[in-house]
């Protein structure tokens, strides 16, 4: 009778794990971008040594295709790879480690649509808000460079938002709401928020810690608290749905919306700025927006499947 062979680090520590995935997480990005570095050149005619200065060019179509690409390059190398390469380690299956053979129910998947357009004007109203920090006089330095981050960071987001053709519009919602949907989700929902649950034997500070690198990872400070609610929306969402695909959606929504209002913005369809999708002065659509996010969430928390399984710690989850 066939015996299924035992995952290859089944022996591993939970802190041991945390250790493989970020070697893991860091190998694979430094070799994809070191191969897309090099095909830079068959690619575009450009050659390598040429290759940052052009990156930091955002007036130059051709450098505008570069980062593009770069950007789909990151989404694989930096996100999707490793995790699926963790999954096969840590279980000899990616889909079944990272829950996505958990469909879940559709009306969890209709909530999240609702809730995630619902939350629209509490989570503008939290940029606004993130984005009156003001740090002590000793750190201008640090707020200075912040600051600047943000700057190139609108400046590649304007740039990238640029979609004067369909196929131009087609290619962003791959490149902005597919590829992140999935990739980001695979790493702090699927890896990183199962690994430090394992390791710290709390679900929701897990989930806490995940949506924190989350936003951090995006180098966007002034919006770092909306960000991270996100994170813990998205964190949630996954715990109490029992699947993948469930933050998974909520994130291809989030990001999904903004591209295409972008779009119907430039065809001069609708009127006004993406930037401010959903925003509104109204205190009581504020409050009304948060209170029914929660009554969403709420309901949803209700309707987990009742084969769901809560990511159980394994006897071996101790710290090092």
């Amino acid at each position: 009778m066939y015996q299924p062979k035992a995952p290859i680090l089944e022996s591993l520590t939970p802190f041991s794990r945390l250790l493989f995935s970020v070697l893991m997480i860091i190998s694979c990005f430094a070799l994809t971008f070191f191969i897309g570095l090099l095909l830079t050149a068959p690619l575009f005619g450009v050659k390598t040594v040429e290759v940052i200065a052009l990156l930091s060019n955002l007036e130059d179509a051709k450098s505008i295709k570069l980062l593009q690409y770069f950007q789909v390059l990151q989404s694989f190398g930096l996100f999707i790879f490793p995790v699926l390469l963790c999954g096969y380690f840590f279980e000899r299956s990616s889909t079944r480690y990272l829950h996505l053979d958990k469909p879940s129910r559709w009306q969890i998947y209709l909530l999240t649509l609702a809730m995630m357009f619902i939350a629209l004007p509490f989570i503008n109203w939290m940029v606004e808000m993130n984005e009156l920090m003001k740090l002590p006089t000793f750190l201008k330095g640090m707020e200075d460079w912040m600051k600047s981050s943000e700057e190139q960071a609108a400046k590649l987001t304007g740039a990238f938002m640029k979609m004067p053709t369909m196929g131009a519009f087609i290619f962003n919602l791959l490149m902005i709401a597919v590829l992140p949907a999935i990739g980001e989700e695979f790493l702090f929902r699927g890896l990183l928020q199962r690994v430090l649950k394992e390791w710290a034997g709390s679900i929701h500070l897990a989930i806490f810690v995940s949506a924190f690198l989350f936003s951090a990872m995006h180098m966007q400070f002034y919006g770092f608290l909306p960000r991270m609610l996100l994170g813990v929306l998205f964190g949630y969402l996954f715990y109490w749905s029992g699947s993948l695909w469930v933050p998974i959606w909520a994130h291809l929504i989030n990001n999904g919306a903004v591209v295409i209002v972008a779009y119907l913005c430039h065809q001069g369809i609708i009127k006004g700025d993406y930037e401010n999708f959903g925003s509104t002065d109204n205190v009581f659509l504020i409050v009304g927006s948060a209170l029914l996010m929660g009554g969403c969430l709420w309901i949803i928390r209700r309707l987990r499947p009742e084969t769901h399984e809560t990511m159980p710690i394994p006897e071996n989850s101790l710290t090092e």
